[in-house]
């Protein structure tokens, strides 16, 4: 429908008219545009029921966009924070809410928010109020023409923050662009604090021992805002291990979320790692379709390998082989979520095993190099992992140090074997219906079973889900290699969608009920090279 032009009289005269009608004349309001002071504002959904999803209003006004993903994250952020103070219960359901997505401490583009040039716009619920499921024009004109507004323009006014926004992303950005010059895949900068308050929390935990780079692995970073300087995590096979409860998962979970920015104060404002970075681990019972896993399992179709039922070891390498398959160059394993035949194999064992039907990671590490990949994997356990890597960081008491000369000293007896990149499959799946959200799982009337996200660990807040949900519903025919993830603005109509990468819609779409695998053919972007090095 087409926008309809108005003023804040106008809005009160199509309430007055509606007012004590069935929830359904609120239907009015669609594409009506006002304006209350500098605040232009466009009634964009109108929910059809109190107790259903709530309506969207648009609202568009002046703002400091000069660099726009930061504005838009630092006045979504306080926009947020407004509108809970504005909404209240105004009668049934979701009657007088006014609210945006929590948004988590990553930076990230979403369709909430919108920078225009020097303009902002925001996509906002809105709870249309009634009783009985009746129209109430006196609440509806409070929340849209008074408790609205005050909300927008509170958030708009408080900008004291916004350049400390800008002079982080813009480091972060300068650091990014530094790191692939310095052969980098991550970067910790000292004084970063990995640890968070709760398992489940975003805050950084107070107290916590803050990082601090072994010399031998630092680097300093130039940025306009002076030198920065911290571990620099470099391409090749870097292992992490350790004792327990020292901090090798804070360590590497930090890295994994280190593909998105994050806000000042998070504590790894500057843990930066290359944007395709991929987490693999194992995943008992999931689907896999077609897969060529034959570098690692041995079985007879395993250049093609499908179940709906995958093992820890066969979960991992087909992850493993589809994140190489999606574009990962950069690949992140913790050995607690992966099953340890994949990882190496007790040469001892040989006494008694006389067919293998695993090659296991560790055997196939300076092959990888080979094919520019790098690995960080966390090896407590696993000493042919250590040996084999270029780099091993002990982690103690949450300090990181250098072992690197004295790992080199471990024998490891098994020869190593060839790495093979996976062939391309030509991939095919329809639109699923509705799909939707619970918990971390994606549901759909038209799959026989959920798509679980639990693996995923770069997924940072439910608005990804959101998003992902609404790229499922989309039919796919392709590569992998070929997938294109549009602005969340473009492709959703609410303020419900985050920022996802290629690699996070691979990964679903991969673990789909739907999804078959057509053809195969070599892979052409992936080459016999040497990783570059310093």
């Amino acid at each position: 429908m087409r926008a309809r032009l108005g003023s804040a009289v106008d809005v009160e005269k199509i309430l007055a008219k509606i007012d004590g009608r069935g929830y359904k004349a609120y239907k009015e309001l669609k594409g009506v545009r006002f304006s209350v002071g500098r605040l232009a504002f466009e009634v964009a959904r109108v929910q059809g029921d109190p107790f259903a999803p709530p309506s969207v209003v648009r609202a568009e006004a002046p703002a400091r966009c000069d660099l726009p993903l930061p504005a838009e994250d630092y006045f979504l952020r306080k926009l947020y924070a407004s509108l809970r103070a504005y909404s209240s219960k105004m009668g049934e359901g979701k009657s007088g809410l006014l609210a945006v997505p929590k948004p988590s401490n990553a930076i990230l583009r979403r369709s909430s928010v919108k920078c225009f040039g020097n303009k902002i716009a925001f996509r906002i619920w809105v709870g249309l109020p009634s009783r009985g499921r009746r129209v109430l024009a006196d609440r509806a004109s409070e929340l849209l023409l008074r408790k609205l507004p005050k909300a927008v323009e509170e958030a708009l006014s408080r900008d004291e923050d916004l350049e400390r926004w800008n002079k982080v992303w813009k480091v972060q950005q300068e650091i990014r662009k530094k790191m692939a010059e310095k052969g980098l895949i991550a970067f910790v900068a000292d004084g970063s604090v990995l640890p968070r308050r709760c398992g489940d929390c975003e805050e950084p935990l107070e107290g916590a021992v803050p990082f601090e780079s072994p010399p031998s692995l630092r680097v300093e970073i130039e940025t306009n805002e002076g030198p920065i300087s911290g571990m620099g995590v470099r391409k090749g096979i870097t292992s992490v291990t350790g004792p327990a409860f020292h901090g090798k998962t804070t360590l590497i979970e930090a890295l994994a979320k280190g593909v998105w920015d994050h806000i000042p104060g998070d504590g790894r404002e500057f843990v930066l790692s290359d944007k395709n970075m991929f987490y693999v681990r194992s995943e008992d019972g999931r689907r896999v379709a077609g897969v060529d896993v034959s570098t690692f399992i041995k079985l007879e179709g395993s250049e093609r390998f499908s179940t709906d039922d995958a093992s820890g070891a066969t979960s991992a390498a087909a992850s493993f082989q589809e994140a190489v398959e999606a574009g990962s160059r950069a690949l992140i394993i913790d050995e607690d979520y992966t099953a340890t035949n994949f990882l190496h194999f007790d040469e001892r064992l040989n006494e008694i095993y006389d067919i293998k039907t695993v090659e296991t990671l560790s055997e196939k590490l300076e092959s990888l190099k080979e094919f520019g990949l790098s690995l960080v994997l966390v090896s407590g356990g696993s000493a042919p992992v250590v040996a084999r890597s270029d780099t091993v960081i002990y982690m103690k008491n949450y300090k990181p140090h250098d072992v690197t000369e004295r790992a080199k000293r471990i024998e490891v007896r098994a020869p190593p074997s060839e790495y093979s990149p996976p062939r391309a499959r030509e991939l095919r799946r329809p639109g699923a219906e509705k799909v939707k959200v619970r918990g971390p799982w994606l549901e759909s009337k038209s799959w026989k079973s959920p798509v679980k996200t639990e693996a995923n660990v770069h997924l940072e807040e439910e608005g990804q889900l959101n998003f992902l949900a609404k790229l499922l519903e989309r039919p796919f025919s392709g590569k992998l290699r070929d997938l294109r993830v549009p602005d969340p603005w473009d492709a959703c109509a609410g303020p419900e969608c985050s920022e996802v990468r290629a690699l996070d819609l691979a990964f679903v779409i991969n673990r789909a009920p739907d999804l078959e695998a057509v053809s195969w053919e070599a892979m052409t972007t992936l080459g016999r090279q040497r990783a570059p090095r310093e």
